[in-house]
């Protein structure tokens, strides 16, 4: 059997940086993987059929899936865009069949597209077949996601495709996660590569996320009169960044009203936007979270 060094190299290569990108995860709040998840969303409305200039603006597009995934109690109001919607439903009920330790797997990917939108047609060809071989044949993960990656699988143009674009890490924590490959590789090793190169980005990222909210938080304690309660605030958005104020007042056990003002002392710093246009029921999603998309 001939080995192919490249391949080997691309796949230690993608290996190391997703290890070391899950080392960096584990020392932040929980859910920095998820939105890093959702970050990636932004390619997937643009790699839809739709018109590119009919996707929504990257700040408020991505505002909306933080505020779908960290808000429940106010999704009714978040996405009046079916076709976000779709795509947030979709992500979301895929992260969590693969954190209940299902496989990248045909069947995976077509509950998941249907869960965002019913309407979908089914999987194209070129996806069905390499899945099927995939599974077939027992291929790790890493060289699924590349041949997905790559060739007649990588150019097709809807919500299944960019889902399957995908890694599902072999290291730690992130395991549970899936990161969208940004761009098509023409093989199997451009395409780990690139998934090492997206790890890498997110790994940046994430230091410059931690170290925004570091900061936000020390300008909280110095809101004076009430700046205990809006740090506390500003510790738990830094890994829950959508928010309802109910659900401020419940995770921080304090009344409704001292969280509403804990709120309004943070959107008055520039920390908090309100994404709903309600005068009630509203959804506020952190700023600093909303920058880690740009």
């Amino acid at each position: 059997m001939e080995i192919d060094v490249g391949l080997l190299r691309a796949t230690e290569d993608a290996v190391d940086a997703l290890s070391r990108l899950d080392e960096q995860v584990a020392m932040t709040a929980p859910g920095l993987a998820t939105l890093l998840k959702l970050r990636s969303a932004q390619a997937i409305v643009a790699a839809n059929d739709r018109p590119l200039g009919a996707a929504l603006d990257g700040d408020a597009a991505f505002a909306a899936l933080l505020g779908w995934l960290y808000a429940p109690d106010g999704r009714e109001f978040i996405a009046d865009d079916p076709h976000l919607r779709g795509t947030a439903v979709a992500l979301d009920n895929a992260a969590e069949m693969m954190r209940a330790g299902r496989a990248l797997t045909l069947g995976l990917l077509e509950e998941a597209m249907r869960a965002g939108d019913a309407s979908l047609p089914v999987l194209p060809g070129a996806f069905a077949d390499t899945l099927r071989a995939a599974e077939v044949e027992g291929w790790p993960a890493l060289l699924t996601t590349a041949v997905l990656s790559s060739g007649a699988c990588g150019g097709v143009r809807n919500v299944a495709a960019s889902i399957a674009r995908t890694v599902v890490p072999l290291s730690g924590g992130v395991v549970a996660d899936a990161f969208v490959v940004s761009k098509c590789a023409e093989s199997a090793a451009g395409a780990l590569h690139t998934i090492a190169s997206e790890a890498r980005t997110m790994r940046r990222r994430v230091a410059v996320y931690r170290e925004a909210c570091s900061n936000a938080v020390e300008r909280c304690r110095e809101f004076g009169r009430g700046g205990a309660t809006a740090a506390a605030l500003g510790e738990l958005l830094a890994g829950r960044p959508a928010i309802t104020v109910a659900e401020a007042a419940a995770a921080l056990d304090i009344s409704a009203p001292t969280a509403g003002a804990a709120v309004e002392r943070l959107m008055s710093a520039g920390l908090l936007r309100e994404i709903t246009g309600r005068g009630r029921d509203r959804v506020f999603v952190y700023l600093p979270a909303v920058a880690i998309a740009g």
